[in-house]
């Protein structure tokens, strides 16, 4: 057994965790994620990913409690996206691309924000663009750039995310705000936590393409309403489970609420708190 520090992502409080060698070396083509109960550091609970070098790549907070919508393939996949799903190494992806960094990119992507990411590793450049090109296959257009750290220069990137490592250099509109990264945070801890290289990325590209799926409903919900009508959550998430034969929770539909806002540009004249709580009585 390996004894580690970890460090609390909420509150920077620190305490150790031990790990198996052996079961964090079966994991050597990605990470190894180990949950973190709380009292261990401090009293919150989150999860940390350890390399095969048996180092803390990131630690991250997991919204346990949030439930995704049953996530199945729509559609299937054909021979030449099967031959572009062959050519990215999940597995270097996973270990260079942190939680954080993962959950950062797919909420840019979901409000429509031009990303640039930072690598000092040249051979990520082309493995990162194929990723991100897989992952919104059929979904969300992206417009991402990945450069070297000798390329940068804050001058050139106006209107950008930018983002390195865990570090986020540029978010003018605090779009990144821990607070509102829930549903993405469990989107990328499944993606992680699945130890198969190909299911993970399936499984991650069916999320968002299932977000962009139920999003464009709910633009054909408010464009169908009269003037001045009000949309009411109960309805949507009827309509949505007539139309795609999926149960959403609430935390979901503003989730998607928040994709049809800002990626597709569509405001959601919603009924006031009180009327839509009463509405799912």
């Amino acid at each position: 057994m390996k004894k580690l520090e970890v460090r609390c992502p909420s509150c920077s409080s620190r305490g150790y965790i031990e790990v198996s060698e052996e079961d964090v070396q079966k994991a050597a083509r990605g990470v190894f994620a180990v949950n973190i109960l709380e009292g261990v550091a401090c009293e919150h609970s989150f999860v940390a990913y350890i390399d095969k070098n048996l180092a803390v790549r990131d630690t991250f907070i997991a919204d346990f409690q949030l439930e995704l919508p049953d996530i199945v393939p729509e559609q299937i996949i054909t021979p030449d996206v099967s031959e572009q799903l062959e050519s990215i190494d999940v597995g270097l992806i996973k270990l260079n691309l942190t939680a954080s960094l993962l959950t950062h990119v797919i909420r840019a992507i979901l409000y429509k924000k031009k990303i640039n990411l930072i690598f000092d590793q040249s051979y990520m450049v082309d493995q990162v663009y194929r990723f991100i090109e897989y992952i919104t296959l059929n979904s969300f257009e992206t417009e991402i750039l990945v450069i070297s750290g000798e390329q940068y220069d804050m001058k050139n990137f106006k209107d950008t995310i930018i983002l390195q490592g865990n570090r986020i250099i540029k978010d003018s509109d605090n779009i990144l705000n821990p607070k509102t990264l829930g549903i993405e945070r469990s989107l990328v801890r499944k993606f992680l936590g699945e130890y198969e290289p190909k299911p993970s990325l399936i499984y991650l590209q069916n999320g968002l393409q299932k977000a962009y799926d139920l999003s464009r409903t709910i633009v054909d919900i408010v464009n169908n309403l009269k003037k001045k009508e009000k949309i009411y959550s109960k309805n949507v998430i009827e309509v949505i489970a007539a139309n795609h034969y999926v149960n959403i929770q609430l935390p979901y539909l503003d989730f998607l609420y928040t994709i049809v806002e800002n990626y597709f540009g569509v405001e959601v004249p919603k009924s006031s708190n009180i009327s839509d709580f009463l509405s799912t009585l």
